[in-house]
């Protein structure tokens, strides 16, 4: 099987990923609305994903294309979406309820493991895993922390006010 289906097979997981998060477990949306962020949108949640399409479409298409160094952008957004299950995690755990997103997690975790395990030889080499790697991981690192500690401040600061009243 050609080593590019492990990056469109992301991308189709993804896809599958954001109906989750749009149907399943109250929505993601109402769900980051009563936790952390209450004027956070369905427009806001649109746009978000279709421009994370298009760069992770862009991404694989210029590496199926020109090949080489270029793998460097689909395995980024493939690590990030790897961190991205693990935020979800968090969430089931810190909140005692299913986080709109978790279940298919699983799926991106299944496609991680396809791209480690079954990668050609010399594929992903240190010079492209390493930017990949620190791409990815700062990506999952603003996803991660985003909207629990920049928007979540403001419910946190809210909330010992009102119990004061």
């Amino acid at each position: 099987m050609p080593f590019i289906f492990c990056f469109w097979f992301m991308v189709a997981a993804y896809v599958i990923h954001v109906l989750d998060e749009s149907l399943l477990g109250g929505s993601f949306v109402e769900k980051v609305r009563q936790h952390w962020w209450p004027q956070y949108s369905w427009t806001k949640f649109f746009w978000f994903n279709a421009a994370y399409f298009a760069v992770m479409i862009a991404s694989v298409v210029l590496y199926d294309l020109l090949g080489g160094r270029w793998i460097i952008l689909p395995l980024a957004w493939s690590i990030e979406r790897f961190f991205n299950g693990f935020w979800h995690l968090w969430w089931a755990i810190h909140f005692h309820e299913y986080s709109p997103g978790l279940l298919t997690s699983i799926l991106i975790w299944m496609d991680s493991y396809f791209i480690v395990r079954y990668r050609p030889p010399d594929a992903i080499t240190a010079t492209t895993f390493w930017p990949a790697a620190l791409i990815g991981v700062l990506f999952a690192a603003f996803i991660f922390s985003y909207i629990p500690l920049v928007k979540g401040r403001n419910m946190r600061a809210v909330r010992p006010q009102s119990r004061a009243s």
